[in-house]
């Protein structure tokens, strides 16, 4: 039996659809020109997004002294293996804007624990539960920005950076090497690289954001059975269920479609249904690539709820409805990308397994 809208549902659902055109609107051109556009634009949501979880415990709970030591270490978490290449190029060009791997330095991890519990050992108002969480969500935070840099980046990069450099045979019989794959490939098939390039994201998107679409309406029209009461009081197990239908449907057509319609495959090599002489290369499944693309979209709507559940348990610990109200019906850049954040971060690390043979980083 379809359940019956009430008019708050309507003009709900009415608000997150505005809501969602307009945050398209400004998401989108910056995605697809990439380079210092796309930068610019994560630089302002990590701003953003390290204010909306320093005030998640209250608006006036840590003194200015911390909120400026956490958005320090926040940015330079997410931004120093930029800033490393501008320093080792010493110049500000877009070859700055290589990323060949997910990086948060371990030293300024260390240190940013030791300031952390140095201020809860001496000040009475700043517990070990306050440095806990501040230390937890500000690497979630940074992992998950510096993944969609690195899902960007990497395929508008000219190849994979490993030890392994053998000579690939393209489509249309020219060499190149494994490190020079990406580049030659999109040349190969008459793409323009930085535009193409833009498409993995898009990717992560679509499946992650089809999954939260699909779930808010079936769970409005179908939804019975609550799936986490305690934490996420609206969500249902219809709506899940629904939800990751439509992602996986959503994702793998989409990649298909790119593919066999426009010989643009999200990542050439690393994500594509057809045969990949990279992977090949890279003694990976004799280049059988398929069963790559097909897992993540599978495993996208699952690890996308876990991520939007890990967050909505800090908003039930600190009693609020939305981290931000920068986009009226959805919240703020955490309630939004809560989802994007892990399942880009997982994406990036299976990118990184790949590259590496699956060999362990």
């Amino acid at each position: 039996m379809i359940n019956k809208l009430s008019s708050s549902s309507k003009s709900t659902m009415f608000k997150r659809i505005m809501t969602a055109i307009i945050l398209l609107a400004i998401l989108i051109p910056c995605l697809v020109f990439g380079d210092f556009f796309f930068f610019a634009l994560i630089f302002i949501f990590a701003c953003i997004g390290i204010h909306e979880a320093i005030k998640a415990p209250g608006p006036h709970k840590y003194p200015l002294y911390i909120e400026i030591i956490v958005y320090l270490f926040v940015l330079s978490f997410i931004f120093w293996p930029f800033i490393r290449n501008l320093i080792n190029q010493g110049s500000l060009t877009s070859e700055i804007l290589n990323l060949n791997g997910l990086f948060i330095s371990l030293a300024a991890i260390f240190f940013y624990i030791l300031v952390l519990f140095l201020i809860a050992i001496y000040s009475k108002k700043f517990q070990l539960s306050d440095a806990t969480y501040l230390l937890t969500v500000s690497i979630v935070l940074a992992l998950g920005f510096q993944s969609l840099l690195y899902c960007r980046y990497l395929p508008a990069s000219s190849g994979v950076k490993t030890f392994n450099n053998s000579i690939i045979t393209l489509g249309d019989g020219n060499y190149t090497s494994v490190h020079n794959f990406f580049s030659d490939a999109y040349a190969s098939a008459n793409l323009n690289q930085k535009y193409s390039s833009s498409l993995f994201v898009v990717y992560l998107i679509l499946g992650t954001w089809g999954a939260d679409v699909g779930a808010y309406f079936f769970g409005v029209f179908f939804g019975k059975h609550r799936m986490n009461p305690r934490i996420s009081p609206h969500k249902t197990w219809e709506g899940f269920i629904g939800g990751a239908i439509f992602s996986i449907l959503l994702s793998l057509g989409f990649a298909a479609i790119l593919e066999y319609c426009f010989n643009c495959p999200l990542i050439p090599g690393l994500m594509q249904f057809s045969y990949s002489p990279l992977l090949e290369k890279l003694h990976i499944l004799n280049g059988t690539a398929w069963p790559f693309i097909t897992i993540l979209s599978i495993l996208m709507p699952i690890i996308g709820n876990i991520g939007g559940f890990a967050f909505s348990l800090i908003k039930r610990q600190f009693g609020i409805k939305d981290f931000g109200f920068l986009f009226p019906g959805h919240g703020g850049i955490i309630d939004r990308f809560d989802s994007v954040f892990t399942n880009a971060t997982f994406a990036s690390f299976l990118l990184m397994f790949m590259i590496n043979s699956f060999n362990i980083l």
